[in-house]
């Protein structure tokens, strides 16, 4: 591989399972602290691309110190927090074909918990301490408690759906996605190691791949010079889209069949870090085929 610092790289940075070493404590791991502002200082583009809205995912933007575009609920929030002439790209979806969605039996029955938001707004169908925790809820200008449907705001940014610890996920989305694709896109995400999965409901055409798109043409980034971390079934787009993916060593093992590259330590031992660090020092061998190797 070529000097690295000669090349001005993309790194799209998963939150949950990849970038935070815990998502029900909100913590980031010194190690991955000081990959990312290795690559920082060293002139390239560090971007979050993450499920959460933007209150849940503003503590790890600011203690990172990034100025940087960053994507919520999987790309149907694009936004600069510290550029007041970047205009916010927001796609809203139909608030009754969501609740059309979440009437089927084979759906509704699999519910824990539910949250209808907007960029500044959500309401949560019941208290939940880790899921409150985990998305910061509780720093919105307006959350309540208990969905009210005849009061819910006409345009709902996402639906996040807690799922019964019992639900086969990947079935789930399958279901989702065979039934009712036209009306919207799904993703899911695990909330850490033995704990239920998280579903997303967006609007139709949004994914992290996408995002990766407008960020190369945004920062003037050559595709080659574009690499994504993550974890998840929602990343899964964002890698396909990128020269350089990666996969945490604690990634679904579907996701790492999926990457070039899968790190060495987990998300809780600063694996984001110790890749992006690696990368940038040239310690990592460069591939050129589809083969994943472990670096």
């Amino acid at each position: 591989m070529k000097n690295n610092k000669s090349k001005k790289y993309l790194f799209a940075i998963d939150l949950d399972g990849t970038l935070l070493s815990s998502s029900t404590k909100n913590t980031i791991h010194e190690l991955t602290k000081k990959g990312v502002k290795k690559a920082i200082s060293e002139g390239h583009i560090v971007c979050l691309i993450t499920g959460r809205p933007w209150i849940g995912s503003k503590f790890a933007y600011e203690e990172l110190g990034l100025n940087t575009i960053i994507a919520n609920l999987n790309g149907a929030h694009i936004h600069n927090p510290t550029d007041e002439f970047f205009i916010d790209y927001i796609k809203y979806i139909n608030l009754n074909e969501m609740l059309y969605i979440l009437g089927d039996p084979n759906i509704k029955n699999k519910i824990k918990n539910l949250a209808i938001e907007g960029p500044n707004w959500v309401q949560l169908q019941k208290r939940d301490e880790e899921l409150e925790q985990i998305f910061n809820f509780y720093m919105f200008p307006k959350l309540s408690i208990g969905i009210n449907l005849e009061k819910v705001p006409l345009k709902p940014t996402g639906i996040v759906m807690d799922i019964k610890e019992n639900t086969d996920a990947v079935f789930l989305k399958k279901y989702l996605d065979q039934r009712y694709s036209d009306l919207a896109s799904f993703s899911y995400w695990s909330k850490g190691k033995d704990k239920s999965y998280i579903f997303d409901i967006t609007a139709i055409g949004v994914d992290k791949g996408k995002v990766i798109s407008l960020l190369m043409r945004y920062y003037d980034i050559k595709i080659e010079n574009t690499v994504a971390i993550g974890d998840s079934f929602n990343d899964e787009e964002m890698l396909e889209t990128v020269h350089h993916s990666v996969a945490m060593k604690n990634a679904d093992e579907h996701i790492k069949l999926k990457a070039k590259y899968i790190t060495k330590l987990t998300n809780k031992e600063g694996g984001v870090g110790r890749f992006i660090i690696d990368f940038l020092d040239n310690k990592i061998k460069k591939i050129k085929s589809n083969k994943t190797i472990n670096y």
